[in-house]
């Protein structure tokens, strides 16, 4: 046997710790590295949404709803979830800021795998809650406001489960700017054309959307200003089309967010915190969006049912023969004044009655004619004069 001589510092050496080890240095590098990108991004996530809550009090708060689970999401007796959404320009931007001219109500029944569509116009007339004076339902959240921040989106839930029987749990606006983000944000989406569409007058006054805004037939991929142009676009067509549209946009929209391409995309997210971040608001909880984007993110293939309420034999609503002078274009129940007993019919059966047989947007066959100056009576058609009528109703709206 070899013998083996060993110094009395070979002894006395402390054999080498494995936190001191090179291996270990880098590895803690790593998990140093993860957990702070992690808190960071969890700490902003917190942050954000309280921006968007109206509920939560502080960011820590938020944070801590969604990490702990949070608070359950809220149903209807019938297992349903329903939350109205509002679109709006945004706050300070004239021309009705804070009208809501795009509400729709979503229900979705988990157990079932099945969700609802269900547009609700503009130019409805109803009660302001809490009074009797009437006006345009995009005009509530505009004065509901006035009394205080998220005053506007319960008062639109009250009417909304007035109008519809639905048990409106919850509500979120999203202006312009967050709808453009948005879209960006998830690369944009996809939307098919069987025809043409154009909008030749509506934003040639104010030279917005390139003045003339078209798409062509078949597959068009939208950024975030060319979506909202479509959204917006009415008066070649009408303001039931746009809101069939909008649902349209609606589905692709939601098919990217909750795609695996965006939620595992660090870069899409952020940009989504970024954008809903400073352009949405609602009265959900954190811990409340994160189990209602579960519950609705579970639901594959889930059944989707589609309804606008318009003036049609399928739509429930006319424009009365009676309106009060200077009320402007109108809308109220066929059923008569304040009776929204068929609405309430359908709002609770739409999972199983016929769906509406015209729920998809119109198809343009032919060019519309430019009009060149909105003011000019020679060449006013009487739905331009309609148009120009539901102008200055939004700016009356927003004075009130």
């Amino acid at each position: 046997m070899k013998n083996t001589r060993y110094s009395k510092e070979d002894f006395n050496q402390e054999p080498k710790r494995f936190y001191k080890k090179g291996w270990f240095k880098i590895v803690l590098t790593v998990v140093i590295l993860i957990l702070i990108g992690g808190g960071v991004f969890a700490y902003k996530t917190g942050y954000v949404l309280n921006k968007i809550s109206n509920y939560d009090s502080s960011g820590l708060k938020s944070l801590f709803n969604l990490v702990g689970g949070g608070e359950e999401v809220q149903k209807d007796e019938n297992g349903r979830i329903n939350l109205a959404l509002l679109g709006m320009r945004g706050e300070n931007i004239p021309g009705g800021g804070l009208l809501a001219d795009t509400i729709m109500i979503i229900s979705i029944k988990p157990d079932e795998h099945k969700a609802a569509i269900i547009s609700v116009p503009r130019d409805l007339y109803v009660k302001m809650p809490g009074t009797e004076n009437r006006m345009k339902i995009n005009a509530v959240h505009h004065i509901g406001e006035q009394k205080g921040v998220g005053q506007g989106l319960k008062a639109m839930e009250e009417v909304l489960s007035e109008v519809t029987g639905l048990d409106i749990q919850y509500s979120a606006s999203l202006n312009f700017v967050g709808f453009k983000q948005l879209i960006d944000a998830v690369g944009g989406i996809d939307v098919y054309l069987e025809a043409p569409f154009y909008e030749t007058n509506q934003f040639v006054q104010g030279k917005e959307c390139g003045v003339e805004f078209t798409l062509p037939a078949g597959n068009n991929h939208l950024d975030g200003e060319t979506a909202l142009c479509y959204a917006r676009a009415r008066e070649n067509t009408s303001d039931f089309d746009r809101s069939k549209r909008q649902q349209v946009m609606l589905m692709a929209l939601k098919d990217k967010l909750i795609s695996m391409g965006t939620l595992s995309d660090f870069s899409k997210i952020n940009s989504i915190l970024n954008a809903i971040g400073d352009n949405v608001r609602t009265d959900l909880a954190s811990g409340e969006m994160k189990n209602f984007f579960e519950e609705y993110s579970a639901m594959k293939d889930a059944e989707l049912y589609r309804r606008v309420l318009e003036n049609s034999s399928e739509g429930y609503l006319l424009v009365p023969e009676d309106a009060p002078k200077g009320a402007g274009y109108i809308l109220i129940p066929r059923a008569g004044w304040d009776n929204y007993s068929e609405i309430h019919k359908m709002s609770e059966e739409i999972f199983t009655i016929a769906p509406q047989s015209d729920i998809n947007p119109i198809k343009q066959y032919t060019r519309p004619k430019t009009q060149t100056t909105v003011d000019d009576k020679k060449t006013e058609t009487k739905k331009d004069k309609k148009a120009v009528t539901e102008d200055k109703d939004e700016e009356d709206d927003e004075k009130k």
